[in-house]
């Protein structure tokens, strides 16, 4: 997932000319390495034909290369480790601003979770993950990380005394979104018996939240 930074560079870039375009093209890395090659034959011979013995399958049903069985192995351990450490000293693995509370300790940038619980949408799964993390589009995160350039930093959506723009600002007291719950901080929000529910429901209820389109 792109940072905040990079996502803002390209959309000043779309913005200055009709002409720009960001093109993707998929590049095959695999073809024409030989041994890359005969796994490809492999895997398309037991998708035509079934399983045979003396081949190990993976869950796909395909044949496991060697490279991929000690990929595995090495990535349960470390995932595995990180985790234990993380429940040891959460403040110091997850980060100073990322909300501690059961809900969001399953957080991966890959993987079903959060998109799945978010129906499949990746955009409402892009502004929820910056919202987790406070590096969300907002005044605080210029200040951060962008201090020199001098940008805007206060909320020019809140109908009332000029205030600054934070993660916080945005959930809770800024009178341009509406909101189904009546918590006032972080902590108070974590009090919630799903603030996984509670942030998705705000989001979905403002699809401007957590945008460029509402940065100062």
């Amino acid at each position: 997932m792109a940072n905040v930074n990079t996502c803002r560079i390209l959309r000043d870039w779309f913005e200055r000319n009709p002409d720009n375009h960001l093109f993707l093209h998929y590049c095959p890395s695999h073809c024409g390495i030989e041994e890359n090659e005969a796994v490809d034959l492999d895997v398309k011979h037991a998708a035509r034909e079934g399983p045979e013995r003396g081949i190990r399958y993976g869950r796909g049903g395909f044949p496991q290369s060697y490279a991929l069985i000690k990929h595995s192995i090495t990535d349960s351990l470390v995932n595995t480790e990180w985790a234990e450490l993380a429940e040891k000293k959460p403040r110091e693995y997850w980060g100073r601003y990322y909300p501690k509370h059961p809900a969001f300790r399953s957080l991966r940038h890959s993987g079903n979770f959060p998109l799945k619980r978010l129906g499949g949408r990746p955009t409402l799964a892009a502004r929820f993950i910056r919202c987790i993390t406070d590096h969300g589009p907002t005044g605080r995160y210029r200040d951060r990380f962008r201090g020199r350039h001098r940008e805007p930093t206060f909320c020019a959506l809140h109908s009332g005394r000029p205030a600054y723009q934070t993660r916080e600002h945005i959930l809770f007291r800024c009178d341009h979104y509406t909101r189904q719950y009546r918590y006032s901080s972080i902590e108070d929000l974590l009090t919630s018996l799903d603030p996984f529910y509670d942030i998705q429901r705000f989001l979905e209820d403002n699809p401007s939240a957590m945008t460029f389109d509402d940065l100062p």
